[in-house]
């Protein structure tokens, strides 16, 4: 099976998550249009060269969120595009993902990133990058696979954490997502969106590729995620990001989990590092 899955080929998504001045944030919304319709590290894995199987985002203001998912390519999309970089002024956060299958239909349902409301009374907005055991992520739930037939095995993770998260505190999330790493055929590269009633958010975002799956240098290159610190910006994407904005980027170490406290109402962040277990 190791040997299997250092040689495995599979199609991945390019992702972005962001947090503090919008206007900061609109170079990399073009670098993750760019990096989806040509990406030579995709390409030179024998898999194309574009993430044209679905789009979307989700961010969120003080006053207000806005979750846009389509079934068409990021870069056939321009009045997604125009709606999305219309919002990106004043302090923000947002996830963007865009899709290249691996598991699940190609269609609307399957786009990322997916929305849940948890019965312990917080909402979230989560993207997933990279190949996962869908049936035991099921398994680990205790959900009836045939209800998830065509779903992707990101909606399994997502809905997963519907069930398990008792909070969004950061431990309790770390040992969740910690458990789902483990389910990673290739990668385990998430990004996700806190809500509460009282208006707190958070944001959380995982690097995790397996061992045996960056053996192999073009895997590595592909699946990498970034990372930027700016003034009043902290950034996490895809690795072809780099190649489209130019920027002191440096690569996540793999197994690194980051959550993100943020204040809405005061334009204010703090990030803390963490490793998954």
């Amino acid at each position: 099976m190791e040997r299997l899955l250092i040689g495995m080929v599979k199609n991945m998504c390019r992702v972005l998550f962001a947090v503090g001045d919008g206007e900061r944030i609109q170079p990399l919304v073009d670098a993750l249009v760019k990096a989806s319709e040509n990406d030579p590290y995709k390409e030179a894995r024998g898999k194309g060269k574009a993430h044209g199987d679905g789009w979307g985002y989700a961010l969120l203001k003080k006053d207000s969120l806005v979750n846009y998912r389509s079934g068409r390519p990021i870069f056939e999309d321009p009045e997604g595009i125009e709606r999305l970089k219309g919002f990106l002024s004043g302090f923000l956060a947002v996830i963007a993902h865009t899709r290249a299958a691996s598991q699940g239909a190609k269609n609307l349902f399957n786009a990322q990133p997916f929305s849940f409301s948890s019965r312990k009374g917080f909402s979230y907005w989560i993207y997933h990058n990279g190949d996962l055991n869908k049936a035991e992520v099921i398994r680990l739930a205790d959900f009836d696979e045939a209800h998830f037939k065509d779903a992707s095995d990101s909606y399994a993770l997502g809905a997963y954490l519907c069930r398990m998260l008792d909070s969004f505190g950061a431990d309790e999330v770390l040992k969740h997502y910690s458990i789902l790493a483990k389910t990673a055929n290739t990668s385990f590269n998430t990004g996700t969106l806190f809500l509460s009633p009282s208006g707190k958010a958070a944001g959380f975002v995982t690097a995790y590729s397996k061992p045996t799956y960056l053996l192999k240098r073009e895997n590595w290159d592909y699946v990498r995620q970034i990372v930027l610190r700016g003034d009043n910006l902290f950034a996490i994407g895809s690795s072809t990001l780099e190649l489209y904005h130019k920027a002191e980027w440096r690569n996540a170490v793999n197994g690194t989990a980051f959550y993100v406290d943020i204040d809405l109402g005061g334009e204010t962040f703090s990030v803390r590092e963490l490793v998954l277990g």
